[in-house]
Formats: structure tokens, sequence, C-alpha cells
């Protein structure tokens, strides 16, 4: 074999292996950051089968609130992140979006966001400096929504 291709395989094998590398520490991450989120997930799982006021429903789908099924769940957009690993979720409420998540600094600490999405509008990013404020907000977020 010539030089040539002999450095050629070694570059392609280092290129694979830092892929894969990369792979891993995505995967690392994204569990880090669903192990954060689980109380979040937990909390939303807890009142995914309540009732949400049909004002709100009103407000999110003006034109066909009435087929829309009536419990928390349907606020549910979708789970931020790996299905097997969720790192948060985005809510549909009145005029946009609601969208809790966690993301990690280069150091490795948490961040714990909350964004509103406003149609129309520049979304509006919170951070907060704990996961305990952080899951205090999002109850309050759920509870003005919720038929209690």
């Amino acid at each position: 074999m010539n030089q040539t291709l002999q450095k050629l395989r070694e570059l392609a094998q280092e290129s694979a292996l830092t892929a894969q590398d990369s792979d891993v520490k995505t995967r690392r991450k994204y569990e880090s950051c669903a192990q954060i989120a689980a109380p979040l997930i937990r909390a939303f799982k807890d009142v995914e089968n309540e009732f949400v006021r049909i004002s709100i429903l009103k407000q999110i789908w003006p034109r066909d609130y009435h087929r829309r099924d009536d419990r928390v769940r349907v606020l549910l957009v979708g789970m931020l992140g790996p299905r097997e690993a969720p790192y948060g979720l985005k809510l549909a409420v009145p005029q946009g979006y609601l969208r809790f998540e966690v993301t990690l600094k280069p150091d490795g600490s948490p961040v714990f966001t909350c964004v509103r999405d406003t149609d129309g509008q520049r979304p509006m990013s919170m951070d907060f400096p704990d996961g305990d404020r952080w899951l205090e907000f999002f109850y309050k977020s759920i509870a003005d929504l919720v038929e209690l």
C-alpha cells in the first residue's frame, strides 16, 4: 500500500472516531438535561388529564375549540429532545407558545429557560437561577390554564 492511501485511510478512521465521540457527547448531554428536566415532565404528566378552561381553548383555537380535546394534554405541542430523553416541552397558549427547557453551559451547569413565543412579536426568554423557581413558574403558568 502506498503512503497516500495509508494517510487517507488514517484520516478516514480519525474522522469516524471523531463522529462517534461527538455522538456519545451529544447523547450524554441530552441524558443529563433529561435528568434535570424530569420534575417538569412529571409535573406535566400529573396534570395532562385535567380539564383546560374553555375560555383558554377559545383563545387558542377560536374556530374549532369545540372539536378539540378539553384536557391539558391537548396543549402539548411536543416534547423537546429525543423521545427517550426529553429535556423540555412546548405548550400552546393564547397568542402563541410557551417553551420550558433545560440546556447546559459549556462548564456543565444547567440553564433553566422559559421562552414565550407570541404571534408576530419577538420571543421573550426568561432564565431562572435554579430548577425550583423554573418549576414554580411552570406551575403558575399551568394554573392559569387549568379548570380547578
